[in-house]
């Protein structure tokens, strides 16, 4: 049986979602920047809400968003005109903020990638994305966790991923999560005998060989564009 919301609930529901699509901010980010539990913002604000936000939940995502006490209580008809306004200012501005995220990894709850804990903002002329035939929509920026593609990635380079590219090609350089567990950027060569090799150019850090049936537990998360020291 599904419950039944006030007005209120509902209105501070729907202006919750329209925040996270406005700023493009994805649950985690949300539970992890308001300490609210991850399964309970899908109570909150999921397809099948079951729980109402409460006074002292608003309050924590009023803060999140940088929002006046009581915010959400109210209908705001400006959120998609505001969102537009504040595209043209970044287009106007000739700069575009990307996040820059602190890790990736595997989300059993969806069976695909994340990106968790945003560190900073990376800048990028509004051209840069046309010119490289990239989607900002799906560029993500997280730093490099270890030094196993050095000289070329460094340990806490910024790097530049397009989540809309996991084709493997030949020797081009992927973000990739291996067995649910572990996230890092490899080199990946085709093999003969339907095999991967994954490799470091960090000479300390031993090639490996993904097999026809190790396949199903690598996921490319997207192919390396960008990197930045």
């Amino acid at each position: 049986m599904s419950k039944l919301f006030t007005s209120i609930e509902d209105i501070r529901r729907e202006n919750v979602r329209r925040l996270m699509q406005q700023y493009k901010t994805k649950r985690m980010d949300l539970s992890q920047g308001t300490k609210i539990n991850y399964a309970l913002l899908g109570h909150y604000i999921g397809k099948n809400p079951i729980k109402a936000i409460g006074d002292e939940t608003a309050s924590k995502i009023e803060t999140f968003f940088n929002k006046p006490p009581n915010w959400l209580d109210h209908e705001h008809n400006s959120l998609v005109q505001e969102t537009v306004s504040n595209l043209s200012k970044e287009i106007v501005d000739g700069l575009i903020e990307i996040p820059v995220y602190k890790s990736f990894f595997f989300n059993e709850e969806n069976n695909s990638c994340d990106f968790e804990d945003i560190k900073d903002i990376h800048f990028f002329q509004a051209n840069y994305f046309k010119s490289k035939g990239i989607s900002v929509d799906c560029f993500r920026m997280t730093f490099a966790i270890d030094d196993s593609m050095q000289p070329y990635i460094n340990i806490k380079d910024r790097v530049g991923i397009a989540t809309d590219d996991t084709v493997i090609r030949d020797g081009d350089i992927y973000a990739v999560i291996l067995n649910g567990k572990y996230s890092m950027f490899k080199q990946i060569f085709i093999e003969t005998g339907n095999m991967l090799r994954l490799h470091s150019l960090n000479k300390d850090y031993p090639d490996k060989l993904v097999d026809s049936d190790e396949k199903v537990n690598l996921i490319i998360v997207g192919k390396q564009i960008y990197r930045a020291g």
